[in-house]
């Protein structure tokens, strides 16, 4: 089915004005500490991004850098890796000489991503372990705000954490009967006997959400809004499935028995299982999309805007039983998912439709019919609109319309130069010559083509990976771990961002 691109369709998508952005994600930023964080070097590109006309920046990993995560998600804790090392040791919880020390090691150690995340991991564990010692009164009395604020889900998540290391990592659904069945009794002696480890975790979770405002206030002075991308599904071995064991497909034990996903179709031959238990729809809608409601509400309480993945499981999805990883996908049945009534409570009850309906990989009629009724920007990429095999919601860049967002590349793709040297699809006349028309035949010009081709459609934004930007060949599977340095953003790389944001 073809978008419909009448005026009036357009001009009711208020979410993006002829803006543009970058979609990075923080580990990628510069630093010495092992990978990008918030913090000074957060600071700098976020200047960058308003020197040059940018009004977006879309990152991924606040809650977890577990790549099967940013296919299937949480809402619960933050990922406090992404803590700045240089402003602990602005606010006295780090000193110069541990901080050197971390360097050291760090120079020893091989660098590998894993490697490199049980380091940081180590150090902050020491950070919270002398907070109390180090931290002022100030600090101290914001913690103890912080905790009273978050106190509903605060010290339960912070129980899960510390429970999932008590137990060598196991995940909940291996833990002893009582606390795998979130028995309240059993909770409760918990929360006692691993207080000094909940302490910490809360510890955590509080120099994160203090560090992140402090670059959200940065980004809001500035004028620039922050995107998320929160996947539709969360991951079985998570708090929400834990907690909500009864909105889930999980029986007594805990496991899993029926997941949710896609049949083979024009873009994906073997189908695909999402990671995380299919939803109990029926009991959601019973409780008024109240999961759903307080999930959203958490992450618009860090971000500005929510892009949701695999929107149109939202509407219907296929269910595959959860009996071992060789499922066929012919196992496979279409279920009713949420309905328009959702994303109505959600809008109504948030007074926000900041919401971007994102699916590179399906499409439904149920779902183009939800954007169209609730106005809601939608986002497309480039490498799968050009593909022969694209689905119904990828278009060509001449038929985007105010309530697109325009990717040149993703994080589901390889970087645009990549994909395009990879190119093998056999194509239609037609294809051929967008395809030619919007990158040329150049390789050496086929980022700077395809940005300037962007900036002359209607997409009410349009959003360039770092590595586009840079021209840089990246793929997908190296998104998380890559890094730039600042010697690469020269005056030839700002021109090109200061062309885009001048629509």
């Amino acid at each position: 089915m073809e978008w419909d691109n009448s005026r009036y369709v357009d001009d009711r998508c208020t979410l993006f004005k002829r803006e543009s952005g970058v979609l990075m994600d923080i580990p990628s930023l510069p630093g010495g500490y092992g990978m990008g964080e918030m913090g000074p070097h957060a600071m700098k590109f976020l200047q960058m991004l308003h020197d040059t006309g940018q009004k977006l920046w879309h990152v991924i990993s606040l809650h977890t850098f577990h790549p099967e995560r940013l296919h299937t998600g949480t809402s619960y804790g933050w990922n406090t890796l992404l803590i700045s090392f240089a402003w602990l040791r602005e606010e006295g919880l780090a000193s110069p000489e541990e901080l050197l020390q971390f360097k050291e090691i760090l120079n020893k150690t091989e660098p590998q991503w894993e490697a490199i995340c049980d380091l940081r991991k180590q150090f902050l564990w020491n950070v919270a372990e002398n907070f109390e010692k180090r931290a002022s009164r100030e600090l101290i009395a914001d913690f103890l705000t912080f905790q009273k604020y978050h106190r509903l889900w605060l010290n339960k998540f912070s129980l899960f954490q510390s429970l999932g290391e008590e137990f060598g990592g196991k995940p909940w659904y291996e833990w002893p009967d009582r606390l795998r069945s979130f028995d309240r009794l059993a909770i409760e002696a918990a929360q006692k006997q691993l207080v000094e480890k909940i302490r910490r975790q809360n510890i955590l979770q509080f120099l994160f959400m203090r560090h992140w405002e402090r670059l959200r206030d940065r980004a809001e002075a500035l004028g620039i809004r922050f995107i998320l991308t929160v996947p539709v599904f969360v991951l079985h071995d998570s708090y929400e499935v834990w907690a909500n064991q009864w909105l889930f497909f999980v029986n007594g034990e805990g496991k899993m028995t029926a997941t949710g996903g896609l049949l083979p179709n024009q873009r994906m031959s073997q189908g695909k299982h999402f990671q995380g238990p299919q939803y109990r729809w029926n009991r959601i809608k019973a409780e008024q999309y109240k999961f759903w409601i307080n999930r959203l509400r958490r992450e618009l309480q860090v971000v500005d805007i929510v892009s949701l993945e695999h929107f149109h499981s939202l509407f219907e999805c296929y269910e595959f039983p959860a009996n071992g990883e060789n499922n066929s996908v012919s196992d496979g049945r279409l279920v009713p998912t949420g309905d328009q009534h959702l994303l109505g409570c959600v809008f109504e009850i948030l007074k926000t439709k900041n919401v971007i309906a994102s699916d590179l990989e399906g499409s439904n009629l149920k779902m183009e019919r939800a954007i169209r009724r609730h106005e809601m920007a939608s986002a497309v990429a480039m490498p799968f609109c050009f593909s022969k095999k694209k689905s119904s919601t990828q278009i060509f860049p001449k038929h985007y319309s105010q309530r697109h967002i325009a990717y040149t590349s993703h994080y589901f793709s390889d970087s645009l130069l990549k994909w395009l040297k990879n190119f093998s699809d056999p194509l239609t006349p037609e294809f051929r010559n967008e395809l030619q028309h919007f990158f040329g035949t150049d390789l050496n010009r086929v980022n700077r083509n395809a940005l300037s081709n962007l900036r002359e459609t209607r997409a009410g934004a349009i959003m360039t990976t770092l590595q586009d930007l840079l021209e840089v060949e990246c793929d997908c599977d190296a998104f998380l771990s890559w890094r730039f340095h600042w010697d690469q953003i020269d005056d030839v790389v700002k021109t090109r961002l200061l062309q885009l944001s001048q629509r």
